[in-house]
């Protein structure tokens, strides 16, 4: 499975509880295609950079979660038609690569030895 981080924007009218209901549908969502929420942060109602379906603030939510592929697409699909969220944006995250590994891979410079004449 991969780590994608999922952040979700949802109508500012909300309450608390309709912000936890929301995560708890994403996390139903995810239990049934078989991935696992690993982080959830709530960052609060935030102004927004620019007007959203009419909207000037939002609250903002976090995800980290670890998934295969058709979990991420069945997620993405329940964001997109769930009422309450404005904007969604999912990223994969790429697992930090090593520097031995990029040193091995480059090929080797070698001194030519002085020839003697």
């Amino acid at each position: 499975m991969r780590s994608y981080e999922v952040i979700f924007i949802l109508d500012p009218a909300l309450a608390d509880e309709g912000v936890e209901a929301a995560v708890v549908a994403v996390r139903g969502v995810l239990g049934k295609t078989g991935g696992d929420i690993a982080e959830v942060q709530k960052w609060g109602k935030k102004r927004l950079a620019y007007d959203i379906k009419k909207r000037r603030e939002g609250h903002y939510v976090y995800l980290r979660l670890q998934a295969p592929a058709k979990a991420i697409a069945e997620i993405e699909r329940h964001l997109k038609i769930a009422e309450p969220v404005l904007k969604y944006i999912t990223v994969l995250v790429e697992p930090p690569r090593r520097k031995a590994v990029k040193a091995a891979a480059a090929p080797e410079v070698r001194e030519a030895a002085p020839q003697e004449a």
